[in-house]
């Protein structure tokens, strides 16, 4: 039974349904003719589960609007190899105490932020925020093949289970990932802000940063 209430029933037979059981959540082709009760034949494609399950949500979702869920070979061979920078040609913000604040359950922490009070004189009772990105573009090279899957996904995917990321995993969750005390490739923007919360000026840094820690909202 398709999960469009809309659809029209399929037919699968017996050696077409991949161990499939009765009810359970499959991806399904077209496959052959239709059959003598006038349905189309199907073929289970794979698995899914439980249609009861939380996670069904997502799944039927990724399916349904054909959100990409799997990186091509090329993709992910570009990805792995890729080696994290060092600190030749960008500014060493190590020991500068960055903390990343996400969920409990995140695997990319791709941003960190750091403030401490003004010591300028005519800055009176003023701070010093600093907030340090993931320095994705040194990996992603315009038009290679990282690049253009990554504009055809156009962002990362969140869903309650799973997030369908925009990069491999070495990147999204490894060298784009700002993880505690590990060094990692960062663009970094220096604010001074007033007493009053007016922003006074800012600079901008191509740095190589270590998270002080990963902190979650709840902390």
């Amino acid at each position: 039974v398709p999960v469009e209430r809309s659809g029209k029933e399929w037919q699968v037979g017996p050696n077409d349904a991949g161990g499939a059981k009765d009810g359970e959540l499959v991806e399904a082709e077209q496959a052959g003719p239709k059959s003598r009760m006038g349905l189309p034949r199907a073929r289970v494609m794979s698995r899914l589960g439980d249609p009861s399950a939380p996670k069904a949500v997502s799944l039927i979702a990724i399916h349904q609007h054909d959100i990409p869920d799997h990186f091509p070979e090329e993709v992910v061979h570009e990805a792995e190899a890729q080696r994290a920078a060092g600190v030749k040609g960008r500014e060493d913000l190590r020991d500068m105490p960055l903390v990343t604040i996400d969920p409990a359950d995140a695997r990319d922490h791709d941003d960190a932020c750091y403030a401490h009070a003004d010591d300028a004189a005519d800055n009176p009772g003023g701070h010093i925020i600093w907030v340090a990105i993931a320095d994705v573009a040194h990996y992603v090279r315009p038009n290679s093949n990282l690049d253009r899957e990554a504009r055809k996904r156009g962002n990362s995917t969140y869903f309650p289970d799973r997030v369908v990321p925009m990069l491999p995993d070495h990147l999204s969750g490894d060298l784009c990932s700002l993880h505690e005390d590990v060094p990692r490739a960062c663009l970094a923007v220096r604010m001074q802000i007033s007493a009053e919360g007016v922003k006074l000026g800012q600079s901008f840094h191509r740095g190589l940063m270590k998270s002080a820690a990963s902190l979650t909202y709840e902390e």
